[in-house]
């Protein structure tokens, strides 16, 4: 059975579960980049209406040395001076992905206020409030999004190697796909990461995954594996508009039941096969069943989580006793 917390050595290297819960340690300043920096900016939305299931903004400016969060295919000039957006949903298309120049392509304001990536996305705003816009394409957006004060640290590394949060938010606004536009509303998430750019860790598989258990109340699963399938974190985050929650990973188990008859390549040409049915589950303190999910693929998954892919499933499962349904986020890399 997992460990309540990672083992010891990760503990030394990693502050995030000390800090957990504690709404003073969220960074307001937000660094968009530098040269011996690698940035993350993400917002994730899921249970989004059908056909759309969910939307997911990832940004990595700079590219990291971390195989599976590397796009070297990008490169034209440097790795710091290359960027990637991914704009997804179910519906995507063939422009959902692209590369840019840091220096020809964006333009990053020193305190984040603004970040625009080419023609294709917007990002504005101050905490706690934040606009984004995409605007002549196939699929655009205009959305606004209010941060709460309920942060989840995924990663809090020793000397500023690596801080890694998400910010529970709340969101509305509309999305169009070919003319055709949707209303939106509910929770989501805002991330940012920033990593040392010369780190090359062990990590060979990845699974990030959100579901809004109601209107009020998200969860997180977050599960990272090292050599030999060792864990180096797996970890489920509930938190809500009016309680900053906790962290479980007593009882963890993540089972993949059945996998897409066939593997993906990816632009990387790494071979990976996606999940078509799984399961998850964790309990609480004191060892009482927390929440227990069955999800079903909606075989959306779409390339550009740094070198993974991101998709929805439906899901049913409990939670803290009561049914519960819905449509969930999921990230997926395997590099094993």
């Amino acid at each position: 059975m997992p460990q309540k917390l990672p083992p010891f050595w990760i503990d030394l290297l990693d502050r995030s579960h000390a800090i957990n819960g504690d709404p003073v340690h969220f960074p307001l300043s937000l660094t968009p980049q530098h040269a011996s920096r690698v940035v993350h900016f993400g917002l994730m939305f899921p249970n989004l209406p059908a056909p759309h299931n969910f939307l997911n903004i990832i940004a990595v400016i700079g590219q990291p040395r971390v195989r599976m969060f590397r796009n070297a295919h990008l490169i034209r000039t440097t790795a710091s001076d290359t960027a990637n957006l991914l704009v997804g949903t179910a519906t995507a298309t063939p422009e959902h992905f692209k590369g840019y120049s840091v220096k020809k392509d964006c333009r990053f304001a020193t305190d984040s206020s603004l970040l625009q990536f080419g023609n294709d996305l917007v990002l504005e705003g101050n905490y706690p409030d934040f606009t984004l816009r995409r605007q002549g394409h196939d699929f655009n957006l205009e959305l606004q999004v209010h941060a709460t004060d309920k942060i989840a640290h995924f990663v809090n590394m020793v000397g500023g190697l690596y801080d890694h949060w998400s910010i529970l938010c709340e969101y509305r606004g509309h999305i169009e796909r070919a003319g055709s536009i949707t209303p939106v509303q509910g929770l989501c998430t805002y991330e940012y990461a920033n990593a040392a750019a010369n780190i090359s860790l062990p990590l060979y598989f990845f699974s990030y995954q959100i579901i809004n258990v109601d209107e009020k109340t998200q969860v997180l699963f977050v599960q990272v594996l090292g050599p030999l399938g060792l864990p180096v974190q797996r970890r489920i985050y509930v938190r809500s508009l009016d309680d900053h929650g906790g962290i479980y990973s007593r009882g963890f188990d993540f089972t993949v039941q059945e996998y897409e008859d066939r593997p993906v390549v990816s632009p990387e040409g790494v071979k990976m096969r996606l999940p078509r049915r799984f399961s998850w589950r964790v309990d609480d303190d004191n060892g009482n069943e927390l929440i227990t999910i069955a999800g079903d693929c909606n075989g959306d998954f779409k390339y550009g989580m740094a070198a993974g892919y991101a998709g929805s499933y439906r899901y049913e499962g409990r939670f803290k006793g009561k049914p519960i349904q819905g449509t969930g986020y999921i990230e997926y890399i395997d590099c094993r």
